[in-house]
Parts: C-alpha cells; structure tokens; sequence
C-alpha cells in the first residue's frame, strides 16, 4: 500500500477537530480563518504530555511543529516558548517524568534528557535561546553509535539541537542521525518516523539527507486514506511531506 495524498487529505478534513480542519486548510491550499489554538495547549502555554499534565518535552515538540508549519512566529509558539524559559530547572535544563516521554523509555534517567534535548530544539527552532548549559548537559548523554540516554525519541530531539546549535552535519547530529538511521527497533513506527522528521525538519536538516529519506520511505508506505486510528499521526505525515517536498 501506498498513502494517497488527495485521499488522506480529505478524511481529515472530514473528522478532524478545529486544530487539525485549520492545518488540512492550510495544505490545501483553501483560505486560512484565524488559527485556532491547539487542542493540547494549556492557558499558561505549555503543552499536555502522555501524563496528561504540562511537559517541557511536549513542548518543545509543538515549538517544533509550528515552526514546520508555518507558526514559528504566531502567538501560539510565544507563549509556548515563554512558558519553557520559565520552566528550566536551576541547572538550566528541563525535567518531564518518565511517563511524559513518548515511546518506550529503557531508562528513566531519560526523561530529563528527552525533556531538555526536545525543549532546547524547540526554543532554538523559533529563535530563542536555550543558554548553552543545556547543550553542554547533552554532550554527556550519547554513546559512542550516537544514541542518547533514553532512545529514539531523546536521540530524534538531541540530533536536532545539536544541527542547530552548532552547525549542519556537525559530530553531535550526524551520529544521532545515523543511530536514527540504522537501529534496528522492532517496535518503532509511524509516530517515531514523524517524531524524528519533525525536530529535523525543524532544525533545518535537508530533505536530501539519508535519515530524512528513509523516514520518509517508512511513511510513504501507509494506508491510502492514512492511519484509520490516528488523524494526527496521518496529519502530522502530510504536513512533513508538504515541508519535504515529498
């Protein structure tokens, strides 16, 4: 099977709730109403996380996915983004729980370094500054192959920081996005092809480049109208096509 753009494109249309009816709009091409405020945003601009309570991963994810999408600079990423300045810790990094990181987290010491990788990317992302004790914190946390304390999903956000924070194809990224590239995680899936594409796409990585591709092959092979159980997932992969040029 192959996704159909056109057939994907309409059935979120159809079921999708404000948030995501504005962004199939956009891709569409149709006249834009205001943005809506998205659905997992909290009034004091953080972003709800699988715990259901404010995550400075989660976060910094979204500031990652306004920025694909064009909201980089809408209110909606400011408040977001001055919500994560006031959230550092007094070591100048972020915690979220162990429960706050999507995916299968082998180690709980990887919350945190999910919390501050993801973060940093996303404050980055829109042009703040995360200081550089965060990016120094990091440093410590990846192995020899690339992989950052915690997995994938650390490892997808801390490859985009370090693209950002010192530079494209620089040491830091280019291992993270070869660990991304050749790790063979049998439980990996169509949210961690889109996870890992976002904080890229984000941080600026090309569309040529080798990790980009093959994340971008996982997600060309879905169901024609996009994932049944999932708009956001099927949303989010269109969207990274759009920003791809896929």
């Amino acid at each position: 099977m192959a996704i159909d753009l056109e057939l994907a494109l309409e059935r979120v249309l159809a079921e999708g709730d404000d948030w995501q009816s504005w962004r199939a709009l956009r891709l569409s091409g149709d006249d834009l109403p205001d943005m809506p405020s998205p659905s997992d945003q909290d009034v004091e601009g953080g972003f709800i996380g699988p715990s259901e309570r404010l995550s400075p991963g989660a976060t910094g994810e979204a500031l990652c996915h306004l920025r694909v999408i064009g909201a980089g600079e809408s209110g909606t990423a400011a408040i977001a983004a001055d919500w994560l300045e006031s959230a550092r810790t007094p070591a100048k990094a972020w915690l979220d729980a162990p429960d706050d990181v999507p995916g299968e987290l082998d180690t709980a010491g990887g919350a945190r370094v999910w919390a501050t990788a993801s973060a940093t990317c996303g404050l980055l992302a829109i042009g703040r500054d995360p200081g550089h004790r965060a990016i120094d914190l990091l440093r410590g946390e990846a192995d020899q192959e690339g992989r950052f304390t915690g997995g994938a999903y650390p490892t997808f956000a801390a490859s985009g920081a370090y693209w950002l924070a010192e530079g494209a194809k620089t040491e830091m990224a280019e291992w993270g996005l070869r660990w991304a590239r050749e790790a063979d995680e049998e439980w990996w899936g169509p949210w961690e092809w889109v996870g890992g594409l976002t904080f890229w796409a984000a941080a600026g990585v090309p569309s040529e480049h080798p990790t980009v591709e093959a994340f971008i092959e996982e997600l060309r092979s879905g169901p024609p109208e996009g994932w049944p159980d999932d708009i956001e997932v099927t949303l989010r992969t269109l969207e990274l096509f759009a920003h791809n040029g896929a």
